[in-house]
């Protein structure tokens, strides 16, 4: 398979994986029956749609990103992708933090936001990151 068919495949398969997963784990944090109407009603808007756009560039980045460990330190793909998801993870709450610092109340607000949501927006990107990058191997 071409290598721009691979990362567009495992970009993809990132991008769904990782939107979903959040999407879980914040069903299973808010009160689920609620968080779904809420859902629904916000999935026609284009701030979704943009949201989306952002989890297919956080998603490349995690490609991009693990193919590079592998290749430098020759981690296997799975561990590669695990460290790259979670390093984007954190770089994208740290970029939701600094935008919101201020209306936050500063750190100390934003604090008891971050913890333990960050942990849960963490995870499903690096599950992610992880199985786009087996994915890419078994496409080879």
């Amino acid at each position: 398979m071409p290598r721009w068919a691979r990362f567009l495949c495992c970009t993809v398969t990132g991008q769904l994986l990782s939107f979903a997963g959040v999407l879980l784990a914040a069903g299973a944090v808010e009160q689920a029956p609620r968080f779904w109407t809420a859902l629904q009603s916000f999935a026609g808007t284009p701030a979704f749609w943009s949201l989306f756009t952002v989890y297919g560039a956080v998603a490349a980045a995690s490609v991009l990103a693990a193919r590079a460990l592998v290749n430098l330190y020759g981690l296997p793909a799975p561990a590669a992708g695990l460290a790259a998801g979670t390093l984007l993870a954190l770089c994208y709450v740290a970029a939701l933090t600094g935008a919101n610092l201020t209306w936050w109340g500063g750190w100390a607000g934003a604090w008891t936001r971050l913890w333990p949501a960050a942990a849960w927006f963490a995870l499903p990107f690096a599950g992610a990151g992880s199985l786009a990058n087996w994915l890419w191997e078994r496409l080879d």
